[in-house]
């Protein structure tokens, strides 16, 4: 059991790590422009694109919204 919650807990950590990369290479992007360095280019751009992607396929796309938001809301915790 003690295994599992250690994977659970650094899985948690790097969902975290991942939430504050995003956040931060966005920021960055909408501050410097889309050329910043160390986050690559188009940020904003492909999280549109994903969104319109979820968009077109209907009720599948809310229910995975709805687990994106129960994991992030987990993992700001």
């Amino acid at each position: 059991m003690n295994l599992i919650s250690k994977t659970k807990d650094y899985l948690n950590k790097f969902i975290e790590l991942g939430v504050l990369l995003l956040a931060i290479s966005v920021i960055a992007e909408i501050l410097f422009g889309p050329n910043v360095p160390f986050f690559g280019s188009t940020v904003t751009q492909n999280l549109i694109g994903l969104m319109n992607n979820l968009g077109d396929q209907g009720i599948a796309a809310l229910i995975i919204i709805f687990a994106i938001i129960f994991v992030y809301r987990k993992a700001l915790k």
